[in-house]
């Protein structure tokens, strides 16, 4: 299978193009990405995974082994955690149950695309927001049984 060279692969270097797209969407260019899969990348060639100036990343690159010898990778794996956004790049191998057998881990290099400036916590997610309001709800409901607001059942 030949993937068709369109106007995507021209706009999707174009970092103004995706800047706009992001804005089309409700989305905040400056703090948002456009993830974008099933296309390889063919790092062998040189093709990097990070486009339009780094607001545009293809995850997907060849996990499947047909695609290894186009792409000279085994995929990506986007990775964002309390530290920033990691870009794993995989080599290839053989089989999975090949590594099984063999007792070896499969080879990763791991790019940091964004480190946070402070570490990411709990609070600062939305479940964490919601925690805190249990917090609070629950802090609110002890003070008024303590002033004799509420009485025990």
């Amino acid at each position: 299978h030949v993937e068709e060279r369109n106007a995507y692969y021209t706009f999707r270097d174009q970092e103004e193009t995706v800047r706009r797209i992001m804005e089309e969407f409700g989305m905040d260019p400056d703090t948002s990405h456009i993830v974008n899969g099933h296309v390889p990348v063919r790092v062998r060639r040189g093709e990097s995974p990070v486009k339009a100036g780094g607001k545009l990343l293809v995850i997907d690159g060849g996990f499947s082994r047909a695609y290894q010898r186009e792409t000279g990778i085994a995929g990506y794996t986007l990775i964002f955690n309390s530290f920033g956004l990691l870009l794993a790049a995989h080599e290839g191998f053989e089989s999975a149950q090949t590594l099984i057998e063999s007792g070896t881990d499969m080879q990763s290099k791991t790019q940091i695309l964004q480190a946070n400036t402070r570490r990411i916590r709990v609070r600062d997610t939305d479940l964490g927001r919601d925690i805190q309001h249990q917090v609070d709800d629950l802090r609110a409901l002890l003070d008024a049984y303590r002033a004799g607001a509420v009485k025990q059942r």
